[in-house]
C-alpha cells in the first residue's frame, strides 16, 4: 500500500521532519520531531502532529504507530478537520486503516452550520461516523465547556451517514433549558450540505373546539431530477375527518407549473362522513414570439369543505387561461374564463367568457397619440345573459403648441355589433342582432401656474373640458354589463366616454371641470384636487347613481404629507345639493415613538353601489419593533347603525431575523378573533396559534380555537 511505502520511507530518513506529496489516498505526515524503534516497528512523532489526507487532516501533539498492526494512538490536543468543514476535538484518538477509521472517547464535534454534538464516544469510517450518548445543539452557545443551550437533542446513538448525508438519531429527548419536553424514538433529518431530500417534514399538532385534536403530518419528495418536487400531506381533522393533500411543483427553462389535489372524507354542510374532492392548478410560460400564458384553475365538489378547513377562502373561482404579447407599440391578449360562485346567498352569476380577443395598437409623435383598438368575446350566463360583441374603436388626442394655454383636442370612434341568444326573464327585451356606432370629440384645456414665496412653492393646475358622444340609441337595448356600478371619479371624469367598456354608451354632452394644487410648505407637502362633471344636454341612464339634475358629485382628494410621524388622506364624493357624504375615506398614517400607526375610516351610501345598505367601517393597526421583534395588532370595526361592532382582529409577533434566541430557536405567535362571518359553515369564532421553530428541525405548532 502507499501508506506503508510512505512510512517505509520514514524509517529510512533520520530527520525531524518529512512530508510527501498528497495525491489521490496518499498521506502528508510532518511533526517536530520523529523517533524510529526498527526492532519494534514503532514511530513516534512529536510536537505539531499534522497528518493530511484526500479528506481530512488531522492534528495532535503526539501519534505512536505500530507498522505490524497498522495502528496510532493520538494524544494531546487532538483536532480532526473533515473537507466539508466539520471539526472534532478530542484528547485521545486511535486511529486504524492507514489513519481513515477513527475511535475517539470524550469527543466534542462542530459542523460547518455551527451546530455541535458531544459524545462519550466517536467511530468514524469513511462511511459512518457514530456518536454513542451524544448530545446535539445548533444553539450558538459554548456547548463545548457545558454552557446550557436553548435546546438540546440526547440521544442514546446518533449516526451521521455521509453517503446518505443524513444525520439519524434513536432514543432522542429534547430539552428545553435542560428540561425534557418531548420524547422520539427516531428522528432524522439532512445533514447541513443537503439542500433537498426525502423525508418527513415537522408536524403540527393542534386543538379546536370544532374539531379536537388535530395533525398535520407532510411528506416531502425529491426525485434526482431537481426541476421538480412534491410534499404529500395528511390532515387529520378530529372528530370530523381526515384530508390527504398532494401538493407538486415543476419548474421549466421558461415558465412553472404547480397544483394541489384534496381527497377525503369529512362532515360538510351537506352530510357527515362526506367524501370531498378538490384541485386547483398555476401554470406561467413563456412562448415564442414574446407571448406569455398565464393559466390558473380551481375545482370543488363541495362548495364549502375547502373554506371551512381553511385550504382555501375565496368566495368564488375564476378558472381561466390567458395568453398576452406586449411590444413597443401593441398589446395583445386573448383569454378564456369560467368564475363558481361559492358565496351563500346566491349562485345566480356564474359567468365563462369563451373567449375574448382584444388587439391594442399605439402610435405616437410629438403632439399626436392614437389608438386602435379591436375585440370580440362570447360570455354566457352572466346573470341569465348569453351574449357576443364584436367591437373596434380608435382615438385621435393631439396638442396644440400654445405659450399661454395647453389646448388638447380628441376624437374617438367605434362600431360594436351583437348578438344576445338570451336573457333573463326580468328582461322584455326581445332584439336578438344590434349595432351601434358612436363618434365623439372633446376639448380639453389646462394651465399650470407657479408661484414661490420665499419657503413656500405653489403649483396650481387648473382643467376643463368640453366632451360631446354620439351614438345609435341602444340604452335600452344591450345590457349593461360592464359599469352598472359607475360613479365619477377623478379617474374617469376627464374622458370623453365617462362609463367603463363598450356596453354603456350614449348620446350625451358634458362639461368637466377641476383643479389640481400642489403646495409645499414648511408645516409639509399638500396635495388637493376638487372636481366636477355637469351633463348639458343627453342621458344619463343604466348606472346606480343617476343624477336628475345632471351634476355629478363633488370629487375631493386630499393628501397632507407632515413627516415620518403624521400624515393624512382624505377622499369624498359630496352630494352636489346638500353636500351630504356619499362616500368618504379618511386615513391617518406614520411613525409615532417607533410605532407604525394606520386608521381609516371608510362610509359609502347604499345608493352609489349595489346593495341595500349603508356602510361603515373603521380599521386600526399598529405595529412596534422591539430589537429584533415584530409585534402587530389589527382590528376591523361596523360603524353601521351607530353601534360600533368588532368583527375581526389580530394580533401577531414575528421575529425579524431567521432565529431569535441563541440563533436557534424562534417563537411566533398570532391571535384572531372573526366574530361577524355571514357564512352557513364557517362559524364565528376566537383562534391563537403558537409556533417554535427549532433550527435544523422545523416547526412545531399548537393552535387553539375556542
Amino acid at each position: 500500500m502507499k501508506f506503508i511505502i510512505l512510512l517505509f520511507s520514514i524509517f529510512l530518513f533520520s530527520v525531524p521532519s518529512y512530508s510527501q506529496g498528497n495525491t489521490k489516498n496518499d498521506v502528508e505526515f510532518t511533526s517536530d520531531s520523529l523517533e524510529v524503534d526498527e526492532k519494534k516497528n514503532l514511530m513516534i512523532a512529536k510536537g505539531n502532529v499534522v497528518i493530511k489526507s484526500q479528506n481530512e487532516t488531522i492534528k495532535a501533539d503526539k501519534v505512536l504507530y505500530n507498522k505490524i498492526l497498522d495502528k496510532a494512538l493520538a494524544t494531546g490536543n487532538i483536532s480532526i478537520i473533515n473537507s466539508d468543514g466539520t471539526v472534532y476535538e478530542t484528547s485521545e484518538v486511535t486511529l486504524t486503516n492507514e489513519f481513515k477509521d477513527i475511535l475517539a472517547l470524550t469527543l466534542f464535534a462542530q459542523f460547518k452550520d455551527n451546530s455541535k454534538i458531544k459524545a462519550s464516544k466517536l467511530i468514524k469510517t469513511n462511511e459512518k461516523s457514530i456518536f454513542i450518548d451524544g448530545k446535539y445543539t445548533p444553539c450558538d452557545c459554548d456547548f463545548k465547556n457545558n454552557e446550557k443551550p436553548i435546546w438540546q437533542l440526547n440521544s442514546s446513538k446518533i449516526t451521521h451517514n455521509v453517503n446518505e448525508k443524513t444525520i439519524y438519531f434513536e432514543n432522542v429527548v429534547l430539552k428545553i433549558y435542560d428540561f425534557p419536553i418531548f420524547y422520539f424514538p427516531y428522528l432524522s433529518y439532512p445533514d447541513p450540505s443537503v439542500k433537498r431530500k426525502s423525508g418527513f417534514l415537522t408536524p403540527t399538532w393542534s386543538s379546536s373546539s370544532r374539531n379536537g385534536f388535530q395533525s398535520s403530518i407532510p411528506y416531502y419528495f425529491a426525485p434526482n431530477n431537481k426541476s421538480w418536487d412534491s410534499t404529500f400531506t395528511n390532515h387529520y381533522k378530529g372528530k370530523h375527518g381526515y384530508i390527504n393533500q398532494l401538493n407538486t411543483r415543476k419548474k421549466f427553462n421558461s415558465g412553472y407549473l404547480e397544483t394541489n389535489f384534496f381527497q377525503g372524507q369529512v362532515d360538510t354542510n351537506n352530510e357527515n362522513d362526506d367524501k370531498v374532492f378538490a384541485g386547483n392548478l398555476n401554470f406561467y410560460g413563456e412562448l415564442e414570439s414574446n407571448w406569455n400564458v398565464n393559466a390558473l384553475g380551481k375545482y370543488t365538489d363541495q362548495d364549502t369543505f375547502m373554506k371551512r378547513y381553511n385550504f382555501d377562502t375565496s368566495l368564488n373561482y375564476k378558472n381561466y387561461v390567458k395568453t398576452n404579447k406586449i411590444t413597443e407599440n401593441s398589446i395583445s391578449e386573448i383569454e378564456w374564463y369560467k368564475y363558481q360562485n361559492l358565496e351563500t346567498d346566491s349562485k345566480i352569476n356564474q359567468p365563462n367568457l369563451q373567449p375574448s380577443i382584444k388587439h391594442q395598437l399605439f402610435l405616437n409623435n410629438k403632439n399626436t397619440n392614437s389608438k386602435i383598438s379591436l375585440s370580440a368575446h362570447e360570455i354566457k350566463n352572466d346573470e341569465g345573459y348569453n351574449i357576443q360583441r364584436w367591437s373596434g374603436s380608435g382615438e385621435i388626442e393631439h396638442k396644440l403648441d400654445n405659450k399661454f394655454i395647453d389646448i388638447i383636442l380628441s376624437t374617438e370612434t367605434g362600431l360594436d355589433l351583437y348578438a344576445i341568444k338570451n336573457r333573463p326573464s326580468t328582461d322584455k327585451n326581445d332584439n336578438k342582432y344590434l349595432d351601434r356606432l358612436s363618434l365623439g370629440f372633446s376639448v380639453m384645456s389646462k394651465k399650470e401656474l407657479f408661484y414661490n414665496f420665499g419657503e413656500y412653492n405653489f403649483l396650481i393646475t387648473p382643467k376643463m373640458k368640453i366632451s360631446s358622444m354620439h351614438s345609435t340609441d341602444r340604452k335600452d337595448d344591450i345590457p349593461n354589463r360592464d359599469s352598472a356600478d359607475f360613479r365619477n371619479d377623478h379617474a374617469n371624469l376627464f374622458l370623453t366616454n365617462q362609463y367603463q367598456g363598450r356596453d354603456n354608451i350614449q348620446t350625451n354632452q358634458k362639461i368637466s371641470y377641476g383643479i389640481d394644487n400642489d403646495f409645499e410648505t414648511n408645516i409639509g407637502l399638500f396635495s388637493f384636487f376638487i372636481g366636477q362633471s355637469q351633463r348639458i344636454g343627453g342621458t344619463n341612464n343604466n348606472i346606480l347613481n343617476s343624477n336628475s339634475n345632471r351634476q355629478s358629485d363633488f370629487i375631493n382628494e386630499f393628501t397632507w404629507e407632515i413627516s415620518e410621524r403624521y400624515n393624512v388622506s382624505y377622499n369624498s364624493l359630496l352630494d352636489h345639493h346638500d353636500l351630504k357624504e356619499n362616500y368618504t375615506s379618511l386615513e391617518l398614517f406614520g411613525k409615532l415613538y417607533g410605532i407604525n400607526y394606520d386608521l381609516i375610516h371608510r362610509s359609502i351610501n347604499k345608493d352609489i353601489i349595489n346593495d341595500n345598505n349603508d356602510r361603515e367601517e373603521l380599521k386600526i393597526s399598529f405595529g412596534k419593533k422591539i430589537y429584533n421583534v415584530n409585534l402587530n395588532y389589527s382590528a376591523t370595526y361596523d360603524l353601521n347603525n351607530n353601534e360600533t361592532d368588532l368583527i375581526y382582529e389580530e394580533i401577531s409577533l414575528n421575529y425579524d431575523l431567521e432565529y431569535m434566541f441563541e440563533d436557534c430557536l424562534s417563537i411566533h405567535f398570532s391571535y384572531k378573533n372573526s366574530e361577524a362571518s355571514t357564512d352557513r359553515d364557517i362559524l364565528p369564532e376566537n383562534s391563537y396559534f403558537l409556533t417554535l421553530k427549532f433550527k435544523n428541525l422545523g416547526e412545531y405548532g399548537v393552535n387553539s380555537l375556542f
